[in-house]
């Protein structure tokens, strides 16, 4: 895990309440109640990982400036080098480890902000250029190279955002809601209305969102896959077929994921026994809790308690 002696990071925010039921990071997402923060990092030399694992409801454009690396996002891997971005949305797990010249530099900045932003500011008829499956799951992943035309245009928004990381709030606030605005409005003439439109065309998409909603509230509970297919008024094929092509994740798949997520919050915000965090969060058997989280997580959950505690 990276510690403060090996990390220089400037920011406009200030350390989060560990207690937060979330793999939350360091630092608030928010920048004095406004709800986006920037961030700058430089990785001091033979630092493996560069960003430890993590995750946050907030979505998140990260710029690698120095540097080659391989970033991490659930279960898919993105190498990118000097001048990539990539955009990752809310709730996904995701961490970042250098790969080529461990003694050369390495840094990135990243803005990491809500949605609601930028739909709050805008008329309600353009909810149309947003979508939860977009913001909230792998679907809405993108990757972003200088090297691609439309791609270039969104990372120079993204680096004139980051210029302002030591500019007054008053001076700059504005022009980085304006310069999200127009990042988003590429990736969705290129990439998102497309998926969009496929999401919409589908019958049941209102309510497998619902089911969507149902399984991030009642995580612990033994759903059955007839349940979750009646839920959406599908059948259990076709519903384990569009699940997964809307979320990125097979039905259980992803129930594992939120419950996974829930019990990395308790590890790190109670001294809760690790059997009664895997009974609370909808595991029966506490060997099978324990792969599925070094699976997610890649260490185990007495490891990862120990990590997090020495980051904090």
């Amino acid at each position: 895990m990276i510690t403060e002696n090996v990390i220089k990071e400037t920011s406009m925010t200030a350390n989060t309440n560990p207690q937060m039921d979330s793999l939350t990071e360091k630092i608030k997402h928010q920048t004095e109640g406004r709800p986006f923060s920037i961030h700058h990092t430089d990785v001091a030399p033979a630092v493996k990982k560069v960003l430890y694992i993590h995750c946050h409801t907030e979505l998140e454009f990260f710029h690698l400036t120095e540097g080659e690396l391989d970033f991490y996002i659930e279960r898919n891997v993105y190498h990118m080098r000097a001048g990539d971005a990539i955009l990752i949305p809310g709730g996904l797990i995701h961490y970042a480890t250098r790969t080529g010249d461990s003694e050369s530099a390495c840094s990135f900045d990243a803005i990491v902000f809500s949605i609601k932003m930028m739909v709050d500011a805008l008329p309600a008829y353009c909810g149309k250029y947003f979508d939860s499956a977009i913001c909230n799951s792998i679907t809405g992943v993108c990757c972003l190279t200088p090297n691609a035309e439309w791609q270039h245009a969104v990372i120079n928004s993204l680096t004139g955002i980051f210029d302002y990381n030591r500019t007054s709030l008053d001076q700059c606030e504005l022009a980085i809601r304006g310069r999200l605005l127009s990042a988003w409005q590429l990736l969705y003439n290129n990439i998102y209305s497309k998926l969009i439109a496929k999401h919409h065309a589908l019958p049941a998409y209102p309510m497998l969102n619902k089911c969507i909603d149902t399984i991030n509230s009642n995580y612990m509970y033994d759903f059955s896959l007839a349940d979750l297919a009646a839920a959406s008024g599908l059948s259990e094929g076709h519903f384990c077929r569009v699940f997964k092509d809307v979320t990125g994740f097979t039905p259980f798949g992803y129930i594992n994921r939120v419950r996974i997520t829930k019990a990395c919050g308790m590890l790190t915000g109670t001294d809760k026994k690790i059997a009664d965090i895997s009974a609370r969060c909808g595991f029966n058997n506490i060997s099978y809790f324990n792969r599925a989280f070094k699976q997610i997580m890649k260490e185990s959950p007495s490891g990862y308690r120990k990590n997090f505690k020495n980051i904090t």
